[in-house]
């Protein structure tokens, strides 16, 4: 059985957001621990939708031993818009755990340390898109 390369490994290509965003849900479905929440905050395209707001990060965690988080997925290289940072500011403020993570590993990282998935030491395929619908 051939293995995913995992997403730091050098010759592995990088995901793209939306990539990230799906395979951070399967990871949640597949290891995610029982009483816990990830879930999307969807907000892509907020301009002129009322009620949507700029810069909102893509999921919102509850559980664990955070109680509530949010966490913003960015590519490796990717950047928070000027909206997201002053989102993380706010959270800052308000003293709510709030988190970017670039790349699929540190997003699976954090919400390990947040204590929503089991165990995740990075690195490990992913499961597929259909054992975990």
């Amino acid at each position: 059985m051939r293995r995913r390369p995992s997403q730091t490994h050098p010759s592995a290509k990088p995901l793209r957001e939306a990539e990230i965003q799906a395979a951070v849900m399967r990871m949640w479905r597949s290891i995610g621990r029982p009483h816990t929440l990830v879930a999307a905050i969807p907000n892509a395209r907020a301009a002129g939708q009322a009620g949507l707001t700029k810069g909102l990060p893509d999921r919102i965690v509850i559980g664990g031993t955070i109680g509530i988080g949010l966490i913003e997925l960015k590519t490796s290289t990717g950047r928070l818009s000027a909206e997201q940072k002053a989102i993380a500011d706010l959270c800052e403020h308000h003293m709510l755990h709030h988190k970017v993570a670039y790349g699929l590993d540190e997003a699976l990282r954090i919400l390990t340390d947040w204590g929503v998935l089991r165990a995740y030491r990075g690195g490990s395929s992913l499961p597929t898109q259909q054992a975990a619908e």
